[in-house]
């Protein structure tokens, strides 16, 4: 068995694509992420050099090195390019993004994205050249060799794959599924490619669902229905480091004053999100499925655009989170709102994706199209890592010093400026808030604000992001009603006072939002309204698909 150039070639490309990846951009350990990548690259490739030396036919041997080597560098170069210049990997994202792109969008992404860094891409093509003619160092081993050094490799897979099941208390699945479908290289790619193949078969399904007409008899609007229905959905906000919820930094100044006013703003203490990652929960929030009817699919439940569409609004989706990075599962939640609006610009481009983009868009093109009755919908990139990019360097308002970390598992001044980052993050979405509610004061209005779900600040352990426990899933939840609201609708008013303090998931969000506005539907059940007298308080909170929430353990003090 020969280790030629090739194959050295095909080891370290994905090594250098890996400094440049959405988890070092992200989580920003570049060391242990790049030596992961290393070790797995490797050992795919040897795995397949050794099949290929089994061979007798050189010719065959010789004609799948080749080919092992252009798909593998292809599908790097994507890889390395998606990650650099827009933050997304080769994942089943990018794939259904590009087997969703038409003809003249294609042209476009080749005009606007590709052809301005033919720099990069020709250097990528000519330093693998340049190593191909270049590096002639063969390593040739013995056939006991070769098995000895097999035998090592999957030693120390399996060192790698027990350790990190058993450092999760044996929890999980016995080899982590990130190794596939994040780490190895030509595994992953293949693993986004037949997902993204299923997933866009079943597109054709869902889009048949939401295609299907509501009976005539579905739905029966109030006559005096809130005229304005605002709903704001935020991104990984932690209502633990939320000043409006008591958290001791003051770092939510607007929603702080309003509630101390008591008057237009309702803040909601005990409501926690059914999933701790965004598609799931998206999946729950804007129709009726739900965590007891979770075996029909969710795309077969009518929908919130949908029932408002039947209802005689017209509907608004603001998006701060734009199409291109995200599933086209992901896309089709907002198929049934009239409008839509996404970021264009890439991921990576940080000022774009400030929420404050959301208002002049709000302004110049959602204003002129409002109608006698609206729902306008946003989501905002809110507090999603990296924390630091979410806001202006304005709004970098508190440090390291102003942070209290009693009970907090940071063990370094980089765990804690990560802290106070994500603080910071939820400070812009005050502001952002502020002005969204401005746009609505002088309207019949209600305005909902929480977010999809939380984040685990430290808090269980020393990490930090999307985390199922009990801290991950504890989300904000509040309602702004306007003075006009208050004259108009006193009983609805009223209806949301007494509902603070109930224990509430968001998954019944539909159930307590269109009966609240005036709209009650076929599918609507009064034990899941939050506002109506039959709310089950003792519903189990079952999130993440099999936790039981019983509130949050007590943190170790440090």
């Amino acid at each position: 068995m020969v280790l030629d150039n090739r194959f050295w070639l095909c080891w370290l490309a994905p090594v250098v694509a890996s400094f440049f990846s959405v988890e070092v951009q992200v989580w920003g350990e570049a060391f242990w992420h790049v030596l992961k990548v290393a070790f797995y690259s490797f050992l795919v490739f040897y795995v397949l050099y050794l099949l290929w030396s089994l061979i007798p036919h050189q010719a065959l041997a010789k004609f799948l090195k080749n080919a092992m080597l252009v798909v593998s560098l292809v599908l790097t170069f994507i890889d390395f390019f998606a990650s650099y210049y827009f933050h997304m990997g080769f994942t089943p994202s990018l794939v259904g993004t590009l087997l969703a792109t038409n003809t003249s969008e294609s042209q476009e992404f080749l005009r606007g994205m590709v052809l301005p860094h033919m720099g990069f891409i020709l250097g990528y093509w000519a330093t693998c050249a340049v190593f191909l003619f270049c590096v002639r160092f063969k390593l040739s081993l013995s056939p006991k060799q070769s098995l000895k050094t097999l035998a090592t490799l999957f030693a120390l897979f399996w060192a790698h794959t027990l350790g990190a099941f058993y450092g999760q208390g044996g929890r999980g699945f016995l080899i982590n599924p990130n190794i596939l479908t994040r780490i190895m290289p030509l595994v992953k790619e293949v693993y986004a490619l037949v997902a993204s193949l299923h997933e866009y078969s079943q597109i054709k399904t869902i889009y048949a669902s939401l295609k299907q007409a509501y009976p005539k008899d579905y739905l029966k609007a109030d006559s005096n229905s809130v005229d304005n229905v605002v709903l704001i959905v935020g991104e990984s906000a932690s209502k633990n480091f939320m000043g409006v919820y008591g958290y001791p930094v003051p770092n939510t100044p607007f929603l702080s004053d309003l509630q101390e006013k008591g008057q237009n703003l309702f803040v909601f203490k005990n409501t926690i999100s059914a999933f701790a990652s965004t598609l799931p929960t998206f999946q729950t929030l804007l129709n009726y499925s739900d965590v007891e009817n979770h075996t029909i699919p969710w795309y077969r439940q009518r929908d919130l655009g949908g029932v408002f569409k039947l209802a005689g609004y017209q509907t608004f989706w603001i998006d701060n989170q734009e199409s291109m990075a995200a599933s086209n599962l992901y896309n089709v939640l907002a198929y049934n709102f009239d409008h839509k609006y996404f970021t264009d610009t890439p991921y990576k481009a940080i000022l774009s994706h400030h929420d404050q983009w959301v208002i002049p868009i709000f302004t110049q093109q959602v204003q002129p199209k409002l109608g006698a009755k609206n729902l306008i919908l946003f989501h905002l990139f809110g507090s999603h890592s990296v924390y630091n990019r979410r806001f202006p360097k304005s709004f970098a308002k508190f440090h390291i010093k102003d942070i209290p970390y009693q009970g907090l598992h940071v063990q370094n001044d980089k765990e804690k400026q990560i802290v106070a980052d994500y603080v910071n993050s939820l400070y812009y979405t005050d502001h952002v808030l502020e002005g969204i509610f401005k746009l609505f004061e002088n309207k019949d209005a209600i305005i909902f604000y929480l977010s999809d779900h939380a984040q685990d600040m430290f808090e269980s352990a020393n990490t930090y992001g999307h985390r199922c426990s009990a801290y991950g899933v504890e989300i904000p939840f509040v309602i702004y009603v306007t003075d006009i609201f208050k004259q108009k609708h006193p009983d609805k008013v009223k209806a949301i006072a007494g509902a603070v303090d109930k224990p509430f998931m968001s998954d019944d969000l539909i159930h307590s939002l269109l009966p609240l506005v005036g709209i009650h539907t076929k599918d609507n059940l009064e034990s899941k309204n939050l506002f109506s007298p039959a709310f089950d308080t003792h519903r189990k909170r079952i999130y993440c698909g099999d936790r039981l929430y019983e509130g949050k353990p007590s943190r170790a003090k440090n």
